[in-house]
């Protein structure tokens, strides 16, 4: 008797326990019902509205009849500005004495460029090298030195003393001028983009025309406009002056400086002009 009860209570849980599954079941497959519902309403509501895709009444840009062209600009003017790289090299048998003697040059020629009128944060070190010197005899290696190269960069605001900067740098002690980048100042390259740009964009545009006349017909309007940025090209002058160090080390009095090389007034440095370039590319609606 008491087996056959719990069978019976057995059986009754477990047949309230399926249909409990049964009503979850029924309630998650409403739900989700409902929401599938409330998608497609909002994606239907997005559609007419414009939102969701392109109207087919709306044809794209690959779908009308268009031209595309690209025009370059130029735009050249003289300089207003100098960059000048210059070098103080030192050498001698111990790296101390040529690190000394370096700093003591170095600190010459700056106070000869600030002298005439180069300003600190227009006079700034581009590099500073340490090298050891060697010398070859009978396939032998050995140490006879080192030397060391102090690189200094300076802009020259008024072109006029560029040959001025240079006469005071190699008396102060430089012994070493690279070269010479005559470019314009940051304003003034401003200025030239924007009539590199202008420039291009008004030979897009005659492009555009003569296209559409050759071929008979009218230029609607521009659908696409894009530049590819400028271009800014210095002039720039090498020149030729060092003391021929190599990879030799000179005896001290074997190096001639610019006074005993009878020096005189600046060279004179007639720069070239500078360019700034710009390209537009426009993609023309034609009918």
């Amino acid at each position: 008797m008491y087996h056959h009860t719990l069978n019976r209570n057995c059986t009754d849980a477990q047949f309230h326990k399926q249909q409990k599954e049964n009503t979850n079941m029924k309630n998650r497959t409403r739900w989700i019902t409902i929401f599938l519902i409330a998608c497609l309403v909002v994606s239907a509501g997005l559609a007419s509205a414009g939102l969701w895709g392109e109207s087919s009444d709306a044809p794209t840009i690959q779908q009308k009849k268009v031209i595309t062209v690209s025009g370059h600009g130029t735009v050249d003017t003289t300089p207003d500005e100098a960059v000048l790289r210059l070098s103080v090299v030192t050498q001698a048998e111990d790296v101390t004495n040529a690190s000394d003697e370096n700093a003591e040059k170095m600190d010459a020629v700056l106070a000869a460029l600030y002298e005439i009128g180069i300003l600190e944060d227009d006079a700034v070190t581009s590099g500073y090298r340490v090298r050891p010197q060697y010398n070859w005899r009978d396939d032998e290696e050995s140490l006879i030195g080192f030397q060391v190269r102090n690189s200094l960069v300076v802009t020259v605001r008024d072109i006029e003393k560029v040959g001025d900067v240079i006469d005071a740098a190699l008396f102060a002690g430089a012994n070493e001028i690279d070269d010479v980048s005559f470019t314009v100042s940051d304003d003034r390259q401003s200025e030239l983009r924007d009539d590199a740009i202008a420039d291009a964009a008004r030979r897009a545009s005659a492009d555009a025309a003569s296209v559409a006349d050759a071929m008979g017909v009218i230029i609607v309007g521009p659908l696409e406009i894009s530049t590819t940025g400028s271009q800014f090209s210095p002039y720039r002058m090498h020149l030729n002056y060092d003391t021929g160090y190599g990879g030799m080390m000179p005896m001290p009095e074997a190096i001639p400086t610019p006074a005993q090389m009878n020096m005189g007034a600046g060279p004179q440095i007639q720069p070239g002009d500078v360019t700034v370039s710009a390209q537009v590319t426009v993609v023309y609606e034609f009918g």
